[in-house]
């Protein structure tokens, strides 16, 4: 959930506009419905019109297709997160930002077993009101990707848009959960104090609202600032932040954040904004004393097996962005959750200490959460680390992402999902509904077979 796609969108437009589609709907005339509410400054659509032309794959609409494309085909700096082009952009990342490798080196990959059902994508459910089977409903919510493993076993996958096993996929904001591990992760070394104020790491940010606050509540999103990320308005913070990302510029994501201002009182409730995660990324990098890809290879992607390249957004300085931007193919993002639900374990083998893998699963502050600015959202109970929380005995965990990407992790059915999208805006409430409602019928099935 994050201002990404709006931002880099508008602000870059001035210096590299492209021409429009031609012959093909925009985003806006595609969607469907009343419920227009504004958020992670996009728009929550109900649905998305049931006509062909809305529900194009990139290589259906003839995005970036032909040497050269079309001119009405090319991805440009404005149209590169509208539909039908967001469908290519989420695949192709590296080519409209500088990105930096997150596997400094590459141990042997080691793949998910698997115990395939070859029927579970036929299942038929009803979901959102309508019988459909899960594989078809994949289909039509906008799905680039989706992995389901059961009891530590890769039990069914599908693929589409041009997606495939081994190809990186854009996960938004579940980046967040990554660097929330890796700040768990150096907790437990000894590297890093949660009690600390954010100043003594880092002293440049002591004029801003992260100053004074603690590491744990920079962690669990409880700094007052970035409203406009969430109530769909003009935030300049935020627009600078996102516009050090565009290849064309110059500016420093440093300085952005050193110039960050107060949304509103400290007031200890959870307040929504990618901002807050880049200010962890400087606090995590300055106690570490290492840059966050050397950190994050070196603590979690080297010992997990990953098969593919992954990679990850960073400013003119150097700054990688560990709120968003994180490619990654969504086995090996299978591989991470899997991890997690396993309580560190990796092949069967304790690689990472389960009191750290265990904190991801204590509940966040509840009171802070029914107080915040997503406390609508019915199946989350609470925040801890940039992992959502969900209502239930089981623990689970979820990180979720713009445009359709998400990773559930539930280590008491045994159950990781990850689901890529490129929806034509930032969230639609019907597959929401939907994709609720199969996580729901996989939970329900583990159960039962327990």
């Amino acid at each position: 959930m994050n201002t990404l796609g709006a931002w880099l969108s508008t602000l870059v437009m001035a210096s590299a506009v492209g021409p429009a589609l031609a012959r093909s709907p925009s985003a806006a005339s595609c969607l469907v419905g009343g419920d227009k509410v504004a958020i992670a400054a996009g728009v929550r659509a109900d649905t998305v019109k049931d006509s062909a032309e809305c529900h194009l794959t990139w290589q259906e609409a003839g995005i970036m297709v032909g040497f050269p494309p079309a001119p009405d085909k090319l991805v440009t700096p404005d149209n590169l997160f509208r539909y039908p082009f967001v469908r290519w952009t989420l695949q192709h990342t590296s080519r409209f930002t500088r990105t930096a490798p997150m596997l400094v080196e590459r141990p042997a990959p080691s793949p998910i077993p698997e115990k395939l059902d070859k029927a579970l994508l036929d299942t038929k459910l009803t979901i959102n009101g309508v019988s459909d089977t899960i594989g078809d409903y994949a289909g039509k919510s906008f799905t680039d990707a989706l992995v389901v493993i059961k009891d530590g076993k890769l039990v069914a996958e599908w693929y589409g848009d041009g997606m495939s096993a081994s190809k990186p996929h854009y996960i938004s904001s579940v980046t967040k959960g990554v660097t929330g591990l890796l700040a768990e992760l150096l907790i437990a070394q000894g590297k890093l104090d949660e009690t600390r104020l954010v100043k003594s790491y880092v002293p440049e940010l002591a004029k801003t609202p992260f100053g004074d606050a603690t590491v744990r509540d920079v962690l669990d999103m409880k700094v007052n600032v970035g409203a406009g990320e969430t109530s769909g308005e003009t935030d300049v913070a935020d627009a600078a932040l996102w516009s050090t990302m565009a290849l064309n510029s110059r500016q420093s994501a440093y300085a952005t954040l050193e110039a960050v201002k107060a949304d509103g009182p400290k007031d200890g409730h959870f307040h929504y904004a990618s901002m807050t995660t880049e200010a962890a990324g400087w606090i995590i990098t300055r106690a570490a004393g290492e840059p966050f890809e050397q950190l994050a290879s070196d603590l979690l992607w080297s010992k997990l097996g990953l098969q593919d390249d992954l990679y990850e957004p960073v400013d003119p300085t150097g700054k990688m962005y560990v709120s968003t931007g994180l490619t990654i193919s969504a086995r090996d993002l299978a591989k991470l959750g899997l991890m997690i639900a396993n309580h560190g374990q990796v092949n069967g083998q304790q690689v990472f200490p389960a009191s750290v893998i265990d904190r991801l699963y204590e509940y966040g502050d509840e009171v802070a959460w029914k107080n915040g600015n997503f406390k609508s959202n019915p199946i989350i109970r609470s925040y801890r680390s940039y992992w959502y929380q969900l209502m239930g005995d089981d623990h689970a965990l979820m990180g979720l992402g713009v445009y359709g990407q998400g990773l559930y992790i539930n280590p008491g059915k045994h159950i990781v999902t990850v689901r890529y999208s490129s929806t034509p805006a930032h969230s639609i409430v019907e597959y929401l509904k939907g994709w609720n409602d199969i996580r729901a019928w996989l939970d329900q099935t583990a159960k039962a077979s327990d």
